[in-house]
């Protein structure tokens, strides 16, 4: 059973009408603005908490245990990212972009980690699961 503890919001303006992604990550847009995080990995700004239309207030939680809606499978204790629905998903590790010779100026590719699927349970597309919000950002690949 999902759950919520702690939770530290934000009201931001919603951009767009979400009144049907409570649970979901949300982007802050160049305007102020909330809205549906659409590109996988992305960086996100928290989760969205009630079901505002658009130009209404966004609660957005941006700290502590909140519900999310998985797109898929999330193994309990996995990093959580936002996939092109703003559902939660099991983020990619980073790797080096090694396309070009400047090894200095390789960008680190990866999903966005914003949290870590602390729920009792691995989930399935649709299911309401617990994210701790830690807003790590790429995590990279570790050398065995």
């Amino acid at each position: 059973m999902a759950n919520e503890q702690n939770l530290i919001c934000l009201s931001k303006v919603a951009g767009a009408d979400l009144s049907a992604k409570q649970y979901y990550g949300v982007a802050l847009q160049s305007d102020g603005e909330v809205e549906l995080a659409n590109a996988a990995g992305e960086p996100v700004l928290g989760v969205l908490q009630n079901n505002p239309t658009s130009g209404q207030t966004a609660t957005v939680a941006v700290s502590g245990v909140t519900k999310m809606i998985a797109g898929g499978v999330i193994a309990v204790g996995a990093y959580v990212a936002v996939d092109a629905n703003g559902k939660a998903k099991t983020a990619v590790a980073g790797r080096t972009d090694t396309t070009d010779t400047a090894a200095a100026a390789d960008a680190l590719l990866g999903s966005y980690v914003l949290g870590v699927h602390v729920g009792d349970a691995a989930s399935a597309d649709g299911d309401i699961i617990s994210v701790l919000i830690t807003h790590t950002g790429s995590v990279p690949t570790t050398v065995s």
